[in-house]
């Protein structure tokens, strides 16, 4: 009752605290081989939270290494 007539100081709220700077990526891991040699994992950090444009961008990246996409492993979102 003290409080709705404004007779009590209100109590201070606490602040939730945040990190600086949240940092959302989508991990896609591919299984890819170089010059028809034996398969090996590459992993791929996109920005992207679409897992389809996560996927495409990897596997340009993959490619622009000279490397060829053979299967996706995973793909899957994480934060720091």
């Amino acid at each position: 009752m003290r409080q709705a007539l404004g007779l009590t100081p209100a109590a201070s709220k606490k602040q939730k605290e945040k990190s600086p700077n949240p940092f959302t990526y989508t991990l896609v891991e591919l299984s890819v081989r170089k010059n028809g040699g034996p398969p090996f994992r590459f992993e791929h950090r996109s920005r992207s939270i679409s897992r389809l444009t996560a996927q495409l961008e990897a596997e340009k990246a993959a490619r622009a290494q000279g490397l060829d996409v053979w299967v996706l492993l995973d793909i899957r979102q994480e934060s720091k």
